[in-house]
């Protein structure tokens, strides 16, 4: 009886500090939209404290996943004044180019140039601030309209090409823009609905990574209910579409380490292919991820010579499609330095040459680099700054803290996750990360830091999101055992989490 009171008081005392934590934000700032966000998470927090306490199996459950992912992702999707989100405003665009390309609109013309409402365009002129601010929200409740008419005109401030701009990772903001423009809905829930595409596409990548993988299950909850991944996937950046096509590579080759023998079939190797396809030319970094599918055991297949011919075809796969999407942006990078600008500045990239002519600057560069912005790429891998790393906005470190716990029990033995790579195949996970993580820093090193800087500039933590699922996996050990299920255990906390963070966020925000 002891035991089933101290059960019942402990979670009664979390939920009395949750109050009082919410209270001050609300006393901070006590604005409706404020105590909105507040009855918001609290009601997330019991109904998924109740949940856990009732039957913890139950959060296992992949439709508990799906609804929790697309309800946080809607509230980060609303959360976020149009183009606060970081190069929003040239996404945004390139997204409105690709549906004027698409064959029943044609309205792009030979110079380059393309058409867009005039009212879509007042927004982002109106808008284009990236400061979150309570005038922010002000803006989107006075001039919210359903419905308007507007005339189509020219717009050429910004210019775009198939191979720059990650197409596949754009489907589902090119899906909603075009809804939004067919409806001819106003500016604001036409921009509101390519972000609600964006988050369909990766909410439907992410809940079927999390059917298909027979475990890692608490890795992709990990991943995928980070505050940086919800900002990104309610956005119209392709990182929500990059990260999405990630999860889903991970869950298939968790199939291939960890599920039955004999079980890999055709259909799953032509779905691998078309997945491998769409990711490999967003980014070429993230390809280790892919090739990791290579060392699957041939007794996983359905025929063994199937088996080893596909991995053949893999390679070809990745390559042909890098090749036909993204040579000329590849090529680019080992060309020699040239006038380049950066924002408002100007000035001459570092070259491949510079690097590898200049080893011992090219060695102490890298090492400042990680010395003075290491904190700064797991924090942002993480989300402790969102929006445009605005100073007020930015969260303490320690809010970050729980997190960590959260990854670090994805790398744990458990109930769920009792299944570990066999030697050398958890090295070559963190190689994967590896690779993407130097791979991100030695393209930012050649196209976006002046040869005269000391340290590399523009890499942030987003970029590793991708390929964290594989370095999380690779670093389980079952030096410690956790004898519950983990899968549950992460998601709870991330979103109390997020909760929290949500709840702190609107209260900052809307202060100004």
């Amino acid at each position: 009886m002891i035991k089933s009171l101290n059960g019942k008081l402990f979670p009664c005392f979390l939920i009395t500090l949750f109050l009082f934590y919410s209270l001050f934000w609300y006393l901070n700032n006590p604005r409706t939209l404020v105590a909105l966000v507040v009855f918001v998470s609290l009601a997330i927090v019991v109904v998924l404290g109740f949940c856990y306490l009732r039957d913890r199996d139950a959060l296992g459950n992949e439709w508990i996943f799906l609804a929790v992912l697309v309800l946080f992702s809607l509230i980060f999707c609303f959360m976020f004044p149009p183009f606060s989100v970081p190069d929003e405003g040239h996404h945004y665009f390139s997204t409105y180019w690709l549906v004027d390309s698409l064959p029943f609109n044609s309205r792009v013309a030979a110079d380059g140039s393309f058409l867009v409402r005039e009212t879509d365009l007042n927004l982002y002129s109106k808008l284009s601030s990236s400061l979150i601010s309570s005038s922010s929200f002000d803006s989107i409740f006075n001039h919210f309209s359903w419905f308007e008419s507007s005339k189509y005109v020219s717009f050429s401030d910004l210019a775009f090409s198939i191979g720059t701009e990650n197409v596949p990772a754009k489907i589902g903001s090119v899906i909603g823009l075009q809804i939004g423009l067919l409806l001819g809905l106003g500016a604001y829930p036409v921009f509101y609905l390519g972000r609600i595409g964006s988050i369909a596409v990766f909410c439907f990548c992410a809940f079927h990574a999390y059917k298909i993988a027979p475990k890692g299950k608490s890795v992709i909850v990990f991943v995928s209910l980070l505050p940086m991944t919800l900002h990104l996937a309610a956005s119209y950046s392709y990182d929500s579409g990059i990260i999405a096509l990630s999860l889903l590579v991970f869950a298939f080759l968790m199939r291939g380490f960890f599920g039955e023998d004999h079980s890999i079939g055709i259909r799953q190797i032509i779905t691998y292919f078309i997945v491998s396809a769409l990711l490999a030319p967003c980014k070429v970094i993230y390809c280790g991820l892919i090739v990791l599918a290579v060392f699957i055991p041939l007794d996983k297949f359905e025929d063994v010579n199937k088996g080893r011919l596909s991995k053949y075809l893999l390679i070809f796969v990745i390559a042909a499609s890098v090749l036909v999407l993204r040579l000329a942006s590849v090529s680019g990078l080992v060309s020699q330095s040239t006038s380049s600008s950066r924002g408002g500045e100007a000035g001459q990239f570092y070259s491949l040459n510079d690097i590898l002519l200049h080893p011992r600057n090219s060695f102490m560069v890298f090492c400042r680099t990680l010395d003075s912005l290491g904190d700064f790429y797991w924090e942002t891998t993480l989300g402790y700054s969102l929006g445009w790393f605005q100073e007020n906005l930015r969260m303490p470190t320690f809010y970050m803290i729980p997190y960590l716990v959260c990854g670090f029990i994805c790398c744990i033995d458990s109930q769920d996750e009792d299944a570990f790579l066999n030697q050398p195949l958890p090295a070559m996970f963190i190689g994967a990360f590896a690779v993407a993580a130097l791979g991100s820093i030695a393209s930012m090193w050649l196209g976006w830091t002046f040869n005269n800087e000391s340290v590399i500039q523009g890499v942030q933590g987003r970029y590793f999101l991708p390929v964290l699922p594989a370095l999380l996996f690779g670093l389980r050990s079952r030096a410690i055992k956790y004898r519950g299920i983990s899968a549950t255990l992460v998601l709870l906390g991330i979103c109390s989490m997020n909760c929290i963070y949500l709840i702190r966020f609107i209260s900052v925000a809307t202060c100004m």
